[in-house]
């Protein structure tokens, strides 16, 4: 810093000193087009087409700060079930209809699924706060068991006045099981909850409950259903 003070009467950073950046403005706005065009390329691909169309060689990490730039970080892409061009298109519309829906026709509108629970821990990820040095800490990981801890799956309805029967699944569901669950689970919900004739039933696209067996049952006992919207 002595020397430094000496040859220049400055201490601090003198302008045009930092290293020079490898890349133009264009170069950059090339690079980062490339990348929002197509999401799941890698800094390598770009690297290779840069050198190729601006015959400038370019280390993979520049490619990654020009994209840091633009707030564009490498993730992990979140898994979602497939919707083609057409089933987004009627998916649309479906929202459309119901978002015109008054606030009424919500509260005789009963809503069901069926859903998966574990004993013991989660199938998904569970994220935690530690220190390098808490990896194995009891406060810091997810106590498992052998064979999986076991799960349970239940069927179940709500509507908005409140939450209907839920119902234990003791065997692999089929449209004839299904149909005697909501025989003796959808019919007694409905009473209970005094939705009366005015009930609309909605369940989603799984082929049992799209079956004629279920559809049949639900003309017989006058239940309406609201369409699902494709997948």
């Amino acid at each position: 810093m002595v020397k430094k003070y000496k040859s220049t009467k400055c201490i601090g950073n003198l302008f045009g000193c930092d290293r020079k950046r490898k890349t133009t403005a264009t170069t950059d706005r090339l690079i980062q087009r490339k990348l929002k065009l197509n999401r799941r390329k890698s800094t390598s691909m770009v690297k290779v087409e840069i050198e190729n169309e601006l015959g400038i060689s370019l280390h993979v990490d520049t490619i990654r700060k020009r994209a840091h730039e633009v707030g564009l970080f490498g993730r992990v892409a979140h898994k979602k079930p497939y919707v083609n061009k057409i089933s987004r298109g009627k998916r649309f519309k479906f929202a459309k209809v119901m978002l015109e829906k008054p606030l009424d026709f919500w509260k005789n509108v009963v809503w069901s699924d069926e859903s998966k629970f574990n004993f013991s821990g989660s199938d998904g990820k569970v994220m935690v706060w530690r220190t390098r040095h808490e990896e194995f800490d009891p406060k810091c990981t997810v106590p498992t068991v052998k064979h999986g801890g076991g799960s349970v799956m239940v069927w179940g309805c709500f509507t908005r006045q409140g939450v209907g029967k839920l119902c234990l699944l003791d065997r692999i569901m089929d449209r004839f099981y299904y149909r005697d669950i909501l025989e003796q689970n959808l019919l007694p919900s409905i009473n209970h909850l005094k939705l009366g004739q005015q009930c609309m039933f909605m369940h989603d696209n799984d082929p049992k409950h799209t079956s004629k067996l279920i559809k049949d049952w639900l003309n017989r006992k006058g239940i309406q259903t609201i369409p699902w919207p494709p997948y």
